[in-house]
Order: structure tokens, then C-alpha cells, then sequence
């Protein structure tokens, strides 16, 4: 992932993943966000973590595609913005729609099917991020690194079921990224059968 263009893209999606965090900070701080703030800035974190995590699998699946090298620079600093606006989502459910109790965010987790998928798509996405970076794949070596990494499909699921469960969410939205994930899914599947078809005897 050496050279220019992969430089090109790695900075350009890890500046361009701050500016939907500092868009709803600004307008946070100027009283922008409408009679409710807190309501707010817990579905946009949610979205723009959404959207980030369907980026990553998208960037992956046009490098799967065609091969062009750079385009996978791209995936790790989108990966990282992911989980930090699904940290956010989650750290601003648990300050401003449960007042910071603790007892309240735990009834939430045991009785709230949508707060068990979100709680399950964070924690998935949790070592992903924590294994980031070069250190990491050094250590576990590059064919466990994957596999791990393999887990951003399950978090995409249960993202996806999270945000389909929430009735205010925009169903045609989530509706859109459940296709593209299942399209995703079936062509990597496809192109694994049949590359493991061509080496059988």
C-alpha cells in the first residue's frame, strides 16, 4: 500500500472521517440541533457509524474487485472512524437518554432487543480497532489478522439490525445498505467457491 495514491487516499479518509463529527459538534455548540440536542446527536453518530462501516466494506469490495492496490489504504482509517462514532452513539445513548445511571443502562441492555444488537456490533468492532494498526498485524501475523477482521461482516449485521429496529430510523436507508451488504456477502462467498472449485482435483 506504498506510493503516492495510497498516501492520497489513506489521508484523504482519515481527515475527511472528522469532518461529520465536527459538522454536529459545531452544530451542537450552536443550538442547532433543534429542542431535543441529545436525541440529536444519538441518531447522527448512529448514521454517520453506519455509513462509515458500509464505507469500509465498500472500499474493501471495490479493492476485491479491481484490484487496484490503493484503494485498500482507505480501509483502516475509515475502520477506525467507525468505531468511534459507534463508541459516540453509544456513550451519548448512555449520558443523555439514560441520565448517566447505570442502573438504567443495564435494564436497557437485558430488555432492549435493538440496545443488545448495538452493544453486539460495538463489541465486534472493538478488537478490530484496538488491532488497527502495523504493531498488530506484526504480531498475530498477517492470516490471523484477517481472520479477525473477518468480523466486520457479523458487525455490519448486527449494525444493521440495530438501526432497522429503531422505528425512527430511515428504513430506506438501512434497507439500501441491507442489500448492498447481502450483494457483498454473496459475491465473496461466489468467488471463494469457485476459486476452491479450480484447485480441486
Amino acid at each position: 500500500m506504498r506510493g503516492r495514491p495510497a498516501r492520497l487516499m489513506y489521508w484523504a479518509a482519515a481527515l475527511g472521517g472528522a469532518v461529520p463529527g465536527l459538522w454536529l459538534w459545531w452544530q451542537y455548540q450552536a443550538g442547532a440541533l433543534g429542542v431535543m440536542p441529545g436525541e440529536a446527536l444519538l441518531h447522527q453518530t448512529g448514521r454517520f457509524g453506519l455509513v462509515f462501516l458500509m464505507g469500509t466494506l465498500g472500499v474493501g469490495f471495490a479493492h476485491f474487485l479491481t484490484g487496484w492496490v490503493p484503494l485498500f489504504a482507505a480501509r483502516r482509517p475509515l475502520g477506525v472512524w467507525t468505531f468511534l462514532y459507534a463508541l459516540s452513539h453509544a456513550l451519548i445513548w448512555g449520558w443523555f437518554d439514560q441520565a448517566g445511571m447505570v442502573e438504567f443502562i443495564l435494564m436497557e441492555i437485558s430488555q432492549m432487543r435493538h440496545v443488545q444488537l448495538g452493544l453486539g456490533a460495538l463489541l465486534l468492532m472493538a478488537p478490530l480497532a484496538l488491532t488497527s494498526f502495523n504493531a498488530a498485524q506484526r504480531v498475530m501475523t498477517l492470516r490471523w489478522w484477517k481472520w479477525l477482521h473477518l468480523l466486520t461482516w457479523p458487525a455490519a449485521v448486527l449494525a444493521l439490525l440495530h438501526a432497522w429496529s429503531v422505528a425512527r430510523f430511515d428504513a430506506a436507508l438501512v434497507t439500501a445498505m441491507g442489500a448492498a451488504l447481502a450483494v457483498m456477502m454473496l459475491t465473496r462467498l461466489f468467488a471463494r467457491w469457485r476459486a476452491r472449485s479450480a484447485r480441486a482435483p
